[in-house]
């Protein structure tokens, strides 16, 4: 009986900091999105409670929820199971994910600090992993030769180092948390007046939260980015 009661306890812990770090992870899909948790909530057709519930790891998720959390930020079951696997995985709350899937895409999160650029990762390992630099191209390369330089430590180590990470079967994707270190990243490649054309900002505006001078909203943000993408894939249809 103690032997029974011990592992009951221990599951116990085990699916509460599952469920914990699945909310953690469903909070930052949401938000990464640009989407407020009372918008998603209503997309989701209900109370905005139950989000923050489940996004605190209060409350489990079934099956059908979790299908209609990953249709609500336009992924796939598998996407979003995948996701959630390699991340629990990563903090050793699960084995290794046995799928080989490919075109893994690993988070940059990128920020200004001070006079430049800052970055973040903490998609598929414990722990953040933290870069800086002048500029966004040399911050690019701080971060791809950083992870790499920690799989090989992971592989030296003896550490399970998952197949995708391993055969480097990943891109990296990056995030830009406000209007300076975004604007300033591109602002070699493409001008303000033609990310004012796209995104219908005001130039004078873009200018503003370059300089740090306004803080652009999360909904800014998102046109902003979106713009730049436009004007990527028009620049890369040019045939020479």
């Amino acid at each position: 009986m103690i032997f029974i009661t011990f592992a009951s306890d221990m599951n116990r812990t085990l699916n509460k900091n599952r469920r914990k770090q699945i909310g953690f992870l469903l909070q930052h899909e949401r938000q990464y999105q640009y989407l407020e948790q009372g918008f998603f909530a209503q997309k989701m057709n209900v109370r905005q409670e139950s989000i923050s519930r489940i996004e605190a790891g209060k409350r489990r998720i079934d099956i059908l929820e979790l299908i209609e959390y990953a249709e609500a930020l336009g992924l796939s079951i598998t996407e979003i199971a995948w996701k959630i696997e390699t991340y629990l995985s990563a903090l050793r709350l699960l084995p290794l994910p046995k799928m080989n899937v490919l075109n893994k895409k690993i988070r940059v999160e990128v920020s200004w600090c001070e006079n430049g650029f800052s970055a973040s990762v903490t998609d598929f390992m414990p722990g953040t992993f933290v870069f800086t630099s002048d500029t966004f191209a040399e911050l690019q390369i701080e971060v791809e030769e950083g992870i790499d330089s920690h799989i090989k430590g992971m592989a030296a180590n003896g550490d399970k180092v998952p197949w995708w990470l391993a055969k480097k079967k990943y891109e990296f994707e990056y995030k830009f948390h406000d209007g300076k270190s975004l604007l300033n990243a591109y602002s070699s490649y493409v001008t303000f007046a033609a990310i004012s054309r796209v995104s219908g900002i005001n130039q004078n505006l873009l200018s503003q939260y370059a300089k740090g001078q306004k803080n652009a909203s999360s909904t800014q943000l998102k046109r902003i980015a979106e713009a730049i993408q436009i004007i990527g894939k028009e620049l890369t249809a040019v045939v020479p």
